[in-house]
């Protein structure tokens, strides 16, 4: 195994430090695998390593062979971090991808036989809830003696060097320097349902089954609602009076309706100090996040800010549905329990929705 130093020099070396993808397959057919990236063999050119950086940034691969892996490089790009990518590659043989991102946003991802085994952030190793996969401790055997925690010199090589211990993969001088392939690709499309969602019971009842039935831009507005009605329960805030002003706001006077909009920002700029002076107060280590008294005040001044909005579209004439308000809404929206469950099924049916034709 290359050392993670010696990595981490190559990375400063190629200029990817910053940004980029190593996605190693073991075992696997060079064309195999840039068709599964969505490239086309008979469109790849010779470049080196070297002159990567030096290229526009694009929808591009770099791929070779190496050890017993074939390695795909991605300057400032993330497709080897997909689901839709490393599901199929894993048929081939098992894969390993190490992506990083300038805004020091990464990922660590195993597939194996058409399914994510583990995956997760490499500067939050230890933290379960961020965890993904059908053997979420797939990768500990395979991380050994590697150091991932986010105080290192090295985080980036790190991961490389983990690469290299699950697919086979040998980042070394001589891989460095020999023969590599350009290919452009088209990202693979997104799939509807990923692996956590596919099989999840809520699937099988409504309103799931309808927004499946007829999954485009007509259920954006009542997929919304739902979410909003979603927040205002994991906030408390199901029965407040702004609330319930709010979800009828379209029928009263547009005077009221700024009133009413002034009236929920002043509720959301009162609930964030409050929630930020209590989480002062409390210790730094908890066992789960999301129970922290803080926690609920902070959901409220969210949810108030959301309403606000809702109200604000209404204003000056009634709008015939809720803004795009599900996004922002993630943020209140931590746990595990079944409504945040619902809550996350719904905002991924949204967005797919949304890209319905």
């Amino acid at each position: 195994m290359t050392s993670p130093q010696r990595l981490d020099e190559l990375l400063t070396g190629l200029g990817l430090n910053e940004a980029a993808t190593f996605t190693a397959v073991h075992g696997a057919d060079e064309d195999a695998v840039i068709r599964l990236f969505g490239g086309d063999p008979e469109h790849a050119r010779p470049m080196t390593l070297e002159d990567l950086r030096n290229q526009d940034h694009g929808d591009r691969i770099l791929v070779s062979r190496s050890g017993t892996a074939v390695v795909v490089v991605e300057d400032n790009g993330y497709q080897g971090s997909r689901e839709e990518v490393l599901r199929p590659l894993s048929r081939l043989g098992r894969t390993a991808s190490a992506y990083w991102n300038v805004n020091a946003v990464s990922r660590l991802s195993l597939a194996e036989d058409g399914l994510i085994a583990s995956a997760f952030e490499m500067i939050l190793p230890e933290e379960p809830e961020y965890r993904f996969g059908v053997r979420p401790h797939a990768w500990d055997p395979l991380l050994e003696g590697l150091n991932l925690d986010d105080d290192t010199d090295c985080l980036w090589g790190t991961g490389l060097a983990a690469v290299e211990r699950a697919s086979g993969a040998r980042f070394d001088e001589a891989w460095v320097h020999g023969p590599h392939r350009a290919v452009p690709i088209t990202p693979v499309p997104e799939y509807l349902l990923g692996q956590g969602l596919v099989n999840s019971p809520l699937l099988k009842r409504e309103p799931f089954i309808s927004y499946l039935a007829d999954l485009g831009p007509a259920m954006v507005g009542r997929m919304r609602r739902h979410g909003l009605d979603l927040a205002l329960e994991h906030a408390g805030l199901r029965d407040h009076p702004l609330a319930l002003a709010a979800l009828t706001a379209d029928t009263i006077p547009a005077t009221a309706r700024k009133q009413l909009r002034d009236d929920l920002t002043a509720a959301h700029d009162q609930a964030l100090p409050q929630a930020r002076a209590l989480r002062a107060g409390e210790p730094d280590e908890v066992e789960r996040e999301w129970e922290r008294p803080s926690e609920l005040l902070f959901r409220q001044a969210l949810v108030f800010e959301v309403l606000s909005w809702c109200v604000a579209a209404h204003l000056p004439t009634p709008a015939d549905h809720l803004p795009d308000i599900l996004n922002f809404l993630t943020t209140a929206m931590t746990g595990d329990s079944e409504r945040v469950a619902e809550f996350w099924m719904v905002q991924h049916l949204h967005h797919a929705a949304q890209q319905a034709p």
